[in-house]
């Protein structure tokens, strides 16, 4: 194997995960590892919406497959009993928890009495986990930081559940401590997109406990003796959500001199959260966790993961464990990184040859006619864009299933453009794909791969019950969009194209590409997560239709607009969004905006 820049990189990469191991194995024999960390199998639940079942578990996968942390790092916790969960709940609603409509208002959704009674045994343990975490840290005998693999369910009233909160763990496992003689000053930090309100509830009246949380809006608004409440708004980026930060924690700590910090590390603000609507990126969310383990300093803290939801939210919590096991500050990818990444290295694996070979024009034909065009852009022919759909597994996926010779064919003097359309067979009788793509200009001068349709569906299939058709769908998806996506990210690496653009005709689809994509105007980026914010809470397929017939909020009818959005391609699209005028361009207009359409709403709807 040749040495490159990528193999020594990785060679590199694979000696420090050697030695962190090492380490982490080292630390245990004789010195105080820097953290512990509670975790159990059981912290894996369901399927839900939005919801990623193996979050826990990828998070102790990552640490692990780092060397960050060794096995005797890891402390496996017991479930909370009914008389710990009863410190802080009442217990007429504890022998509910069985029941249907508690269920439904806590999680959104109707659940079986087998997928309700797995969610409230995982959240139980949960809590059990965030007791052990909270017995840990105040022993001299475990390190400082003690990180709760789960838990931060700040929503959860003494009364009832809301918002997928069954219990509040912290307030459960800070009542523990009390009960067991602990009575010095505890600071709960709750970074999570959503105001802890069921906590702050809680410790109204306690003034040993402060609750400081910067969030979108303050739900509750009582009064409350320790209480500290920075509600920013909506669609809030990187630059104000830290400086925030930064200007009103360490007056929080110099004041308060806890002795016991409880941080709920929600990374529900991030850009490619499936639920918030906000755009904290990665960087700055590992920027905000050191911010907070700096100024918390050599005071005890235990860290909980709280809110986040897709599966790409595992990364930004593994990000700052591993940072503080063992100082490792590496970026983690998220799925759509890593497929541009694979799919940009596979465009340039393959040779130039067999993206141009075979149908070539034919020179020598009626010279009377005008020629006809007879590759993609002027460059792919059908031969090589059946290599590149080969290369990136889209044809196996489609014989997985259940279509086993498919046929692609080229129009590329489609009235709006250049089309290609794949078909399940020869005789053309199934659509699975069709693209109609052209060449246009973004940003007033930069070079944009324009989709002015997309197709993919997949006839043989009929919906499922419990996932309806989208608006404009007539049959269920393929299943393949990253991939798709990811080929267009090809076509624009080879042919240098600075962004992908699309015309969003319904909601979802630019649900579908957030995190990857925004729109070109920051009016147009504002609408759209205003439209987040309205229909929080809704499945994908009833937030799309709700917008298309339009919402009727404080009097006003709120319906989505189609506009241009860009998914950047180059770093000059990505330095356009990325800049702090259109970001902050963006926060004036959101706001703004949100005046006309009431406050912020919680994303379950109301708690009773």
């Amino acid at each position: 194997m040749p040495y490159t820049n990528e193999t020594v990189k990785a060679g590199l990469e694979e000696l420090g995960r050697i030695r962190r191991r090492l380490r982490s194995r080292l630390n245990m024999i004789p010195y105080m590892p820097p953290a512990m960390v509670v975790y159990h199998d059981q912290y894996s639940g369901i399927d839900q919406y939005i919801s990623d079942r193996g979050r826990a578990q990828k998070i102790l996968q990552y640490l692990e497959y780092e060397g960050c942390v060794a096995h005797s790092q890891v402390v496996v916790p017991k479930t909370a009993t009914i008389t710990q969960l009863g410190l802080v709940h009442d217990f007429a609603y504890l022998s509910r928890l069985n029941e249907h409509d508690v269920g439904e208002r806590i999680f959104g959704q109707g659940l079986t009495d087998e997928a309700l009674r797995i969610c409230v045994e995982q959240q139980r343990m949960m809590v059990g986990g965030t007791i052990r975490a909270a017995r840990m840290a105040v022993s001299h005998s475990y390190p400082k930081r003690i990180l709760q693999i789960g838990g931060g369910f700040h929503h959860a009233y003494p009364e009832g559940g809301y918002a997928f909160c069954v219990f509040n763990d912290v307030a459960v496992a800070i009542s523990h401590l009390r009960s067991h003689g602990f009575l010095a000053k505890i600071l709960i930090i709750d970074l999570d997109l959503h105001q802890g309100d069921g906590t702050k509830k809680i410790f109204a009246r306690d003034p040993s406990v402060v609750t400081y949380s910067i969030h979108a809006e303050t739900w509750n608004k009582d009064d409350a003796i320790g209480n500290v409440d920075v509600a920013l708004g909506p669609g809030f980026g990187d630059s104000g959500y830290l400086e925030a930060l930064r200007s009103t924690l360490p007056n929080v700590i110099h004041k308060e001199q806890p002795e016991l910090v409880f941080y709920l590390a929600g990374v529900d603000v991030a850009e490619d959260d499936e639920l918030g609507d906000w755009r904290i990126s990665h960087e700055a969310i590992f920027e905000r966790d050191c911010f907070v383990d700096q100024v918390v300093g050599k005071r005890r803290m235990v860290v909980v993961t709280s809110g986040g939801y897709g599966v790409n939210a595992w990364r930004h919590t593994a990000r700052f464990f591993g940072y503080l096991l063992s100082g490792l500050k590496k970026p983690i990818e998220s799925n759509n990184e890593r497929l541009v990444r694979v799919m940009k290295h596979l465009s340039r694996s393959l040779a130039i040859h067999d993206l141009t070979a075979g149908d070539d024009d034919d020179i020598f034909g009626d010279f009377f006619q005008p020629m006809k065009r007879s590759r993609l852009f002027d460059f792919y022919s059908k031969y090589g864009v059946e290599c590149a759909l080969e290369a990136t597994g889209i044809l196996a996926h489609l014989r997985k299933i259940g279509y086993p010779s498919p046929h692609l064919e080229f129009e590329l003097d489609h009235p709006n453009g250049q089309a290609i359309r794949l078909y399940g067979e020869e005789e053309k009788e199934n659509l699975l794909i069709e693209c109609i793509l052209d060449e246009k200009r973004c940003l007033n001068h930069l070079k944009m791969l324009w989709i002015e349709w997309l197709l993919l569906q997949n006839p043989k299939k009929s919906p499922p019950p419990d996932r309806p058709l989208l608006p404009g769908q007539t049959h269920p998806g393929l299943g393949c969009l990253p991939k798709v996506i990811g080929l267009l990210f090809m076509v624009c690496d080879r042919l240098k194209f600075d962004a992908i653009g699309f015309n969003p005709a319904h909601y979802h689809v630019c649900f579908l590409a957030k995190g990857q994509g925004s729109f070109e105007t920051a009016s147009d980026e504002a609408r759209f997560r205003i439209a987040q914010n309205l229909t929080a809470g809704l499945n994908l397929q009833k937030a799309s239709q709700c917008l298309d017939d339009g919402l009727i909020c404080e009097g006003n009818i709120f319906k989505w607009t189609p506009a241009r959005m860009l998914i950047p391609t180059s770093p000059a699209v990505e330095a356009y969004f990325d800049d702090i005028a259109y970001q902050n361009e963006v926060e004036k207009a959101a706001a703004a905006e949100m005046r006309k359409y009431g406050k912020w709403r919680p994303w379950i709807g109301d708690r009773n």
